[in-house]
């Protein structure tokens, strides 16, 4: 049986994802709040259940919440620093990168980093600078230049 506190804690965290695949109404108790009317608990709820559903091997549903994030923060302006977003960006550049769509991946961890420096951008970049000139039949000074480059960021970081 799951504490009282518990329960407060992962029924936003898990309501979207169940109410999405069984088809739930909202629960009696309280009313669905609405996206953006306090930044800080439905931003965080919908990053929540993104990454549940990005876990969960549903990586439609979890860019779909990923893009509401997104949509929503850049729409409260500067309530929203922009620094919040590159785990939203790195985690999106993740499912790209697993597609195999290895471009709009580049782009995204490449927008995380703008937004702020995070050892796993780096490290994704590096591995996406080796994997492509792998693909190539040799591997390319400048590719092991870029990608060791990479990774001496994010070891400089340390941010785990």
């Amino acid at each position: 049986m799951l504490s009282a506190r518990m329960q407060r804690w992962l029924l936003p965290v898990l309501w979207p994802v169940l109410a999405v695949s069984l088809r739930l109404p909202p629960p009696a108790s309280r009313a669905p709040a609405p996206m953006l009317s306090v930044p800080g608990s439905s931003l965080r709820s919908t990053f929540e259940a993104a990454l549940v559903l990005q876990r969960a091997g549903d990586a439609d549903a979890a860019l779909e919440r990923y893009e509401l994030f997104l949509q929503a923060a850049r729409s409260l302006g500067t309530q929203v620093p922009p620094e919040s977003f590159a785990e939203v960006l790195v985690n999106m550049g993740t499912i790209h990168a697993k597609r195999g769509d290895v471009s709009r991946a580049k782009q995204l961890f490449s927008e995380a980093l703008d937004a702020r420096e995070m050892g796993t951008a780096h490290l994704n970049l590096a591995l996406l600078e080796l994997s492509a000139a792998s693909r190539g039949g040799g591997m390319p000074p400048s590719a092991l230049s870029k990608a060791r480059g990479h990774c001496e960021r994010a070891i400089a970081l340390n941010d785990d």
